[in-house]
């Protein structure tokens, strides 16, 4: 999990372009700029920009995202299905008559009929689905969606009483002009918090649902689908850091040992060599009272640790994975699992070759010890096979940070450019394999009185959090990077320094869930303040 390193360059506001010292191209489809028409002060901005991290929502190439317009009910069916699947249900004998299959909303209009999300908003065979949705109808859609998870006697007393108990409470004023059909619906909406009523105390069931709204609706809807979702949490533990504390071992699921890297010698020649701290016999301890599995990691990369060469000695493979076996089985630390970080494998020539090690490292470990393998995002990276590596390894870690950019500005972990990795593996990877890698890191920009500009990738955890505290600093959270921003000035120059606080790691942590990840893997849990850990134990509980 050692930062993995490239260069950047932002180009226009929605396209981030990376380049090689070979000066070839890829491009990220993530938001790095505020839509124009959607600024940070808007009431929905966070929706609009935690969606868009999501890959549920997009604007229009004039980079507006057009809030104000009313949205059609296709349309919404479509940001529905995309943030709820529906539950299968028995195709229905009769198609619609004005939705033809290649109609652009086609699929997720027919996977809400087949469900019976559309009964109520159909009529003589047909869905109208370029008419305006109204709040009422959008009200429908989520009850069927947050009914589908209840069963056959919440939804029976829901429909006799629970709804007419909810219209007490709620008192709107106007709905006695709302359809009477979809009351019990729209209430059911009003009770689980997704759609609320007006400073008057009016639902408004006829008016028509914007874009902005829309953001804010399926947000909620998506945040209360996945609340109650249990992350499993693995923490990276490394010599050093400013917040060593062992207690924190029982609130996580794994401990990860930073302890061993990769030792080739050459011709055939490779061994895991391990490397203990003074206190490993504590930290294993630690784990065994808190409940915590014990895992070692082995890191190597292409420059200190020839990687790449060993990759290609087909031969060294079977040393190194006999070496691994035997480290991983010695009762003298009792490991659960294995965890390979083997980082900068950009040729696609190295994909196969180190397949073949992972197997032979599988194969070695047996059935009892548990094999992770931690990957970049695929931009870039070439020599990661991730649908073989996910076939192999019981979990893969995506270390979806590091995307730093000195000259352009860009930090970290943008929310955006997290979100856009994350889809992009579960393409290959199933969410019930994959763990979210999350860093604990600051980037520092300072420009200094003569203009030139300095750049720390790295400052310490502990000088940020006492920088923050300084009444000279400014911190706030811009969109769409949901990330932690100081802004400060001394005798140095000006200082612009990103940091990834309780706060970004919280949507991250979010956006896992959202997406329904088995959990996040935290790098490293000796970095993480208190109200760090604190937050983020909340999620595996």
């Amino acid at each position: 999990m050692k930062l993995m390193g490239k260069t950047t360059l932002i180009a226009g506001a929605v396209t981030l372009l990376l380049l090689s010292s070979a000066l070839q191209a890829f491009a990220y489809d993530a938001r790095l700029s505020l839509y124009k028409d959607v600024p940070e002060k808007d009431w929905a901005a966070e929706s609009v920009y935690r969606l868009s991290a999501l890959g549920v929502i997009d604007g229009y190439g004039d980079n507006t995202y057009r809030p104000g317009d009313a949205l059609t009910r296709e349309a919404f069916v479509k940001l529905l299905v995309q943030s709820v699947e529906p539950a299968a249900g028995k195709e229905k004998a009769a198609a619609l008559q004005d939705v033809a299959k290649d109609r652009w909303s086609y699929e997720p209009i027919k996977k809400a009929y087949d469900a019976g999300w559309l009964d109520a908003l159909t009529a003589g065979g047909k869905f109208k689905p370029a008419q305006s949705i109204k709040r009422e109808e959008v009200a429908a859609l989520i009850a069927h969606a947050l009914l589908q998870n209840e069963s056959e006697e919440e939804k029976r007393l829901w429909f006799e009483k629970g709804w007419l108990e909810a219209r007490e409470q709620a008192d709107f004023g106007d709905m006695g002009s709302a359809d009477a059909k979809l009351a019990p619906y729209v209430m059911k909406a009003y009770s689980e918090s997704i759609m609320l009523g007006d400073t008057k105390g009016n639902f408004l069931p006829a008016k028509t649902l914007t874009r902005r709204e829309a953001a804010v609706t399926i947000d909620r809807l998506t945040g209360h689908q996945s609340d109650g979702r249990i992350l499993e949490l693995s923490a990276f533990d490394s010599a050093g850091g400013p917040y060593k504390n062992y207690g924190r071992f029982a609130s996580a699921d794994e401990m990860i040992f930073d302890w061993a890297n990769l030792n080739y010698e050459g011709a055939g020649h490779a061994t895991a060599a391990l490397k203990l701290p003074a206190d490993y016999k504590q930290a294993l301890s630690a784990a065994e009272a808190g409940g915590a599995s014990k895992t070692l990691m082995v890191f190597g990369n292409t420059i200190s640790q020839k990687l790449g060469e060993f990759v290609m000695d087909r031969e060294a493979h079977q040393a190194f994975a006999d070496s691994l076996g035997s480290l991983a089985a010695d009762p003298a630390y009792g490991f659960d699992g294995v965890t390979i970080d083997f980082e900068g494998l950009i040729p696609d020539s190295y994909r196969e070759p180190f397949i073949e090690l992972l197997r032979t490292v599988k194969f070695a470990l047996g059935d009892d010890i548990a094999l992770s393998v931690a990957v970049p995002p695929s931009n870039y990276y070439d020599g990661f096979d991730y649908e073989q590596i996910g076939g192999l390894a019981d979990r893969v870690i995506l270390m979806a940070y590091d995307f730093t950019h000195a000259a352009s500005g860009l930090p970290s972990a943008p929310l955006t450019l997290v979100g856009d990795s994350v889809r992009d593996i579960l393409e290959h990877v199933p969410a019930d394999k994959l763990m979210l890698g999350i860093s604990k890191q600051a980037n520092q920009w300072t420009t200094k009185p003569d203009g030139t500009v300095d750049f720390f990738r790295s400052p310490a955890i502990a000088a940020v959090e006492s920088r923050i505290a300084d009444p000279g600093t400014k911190s706030d959270m811009p969109l769409p990077f949901f990330l932690n921003r100081l802004t400060f000035t001394d005798n140095r120059g000006s200082h612009l320094l990103w940091y990834e606080d309780a706060k970004s790691i919280e949507a991250k942590l979010r956006l896992a869930r959202d997406l329904g990840l088995r959990g996040a893997a935290l790098w490293q849990i000796n970095q993480l303040t208190d109200t760090d850990w604190t937050m983020i134990s909340s999620f595996n509980e």
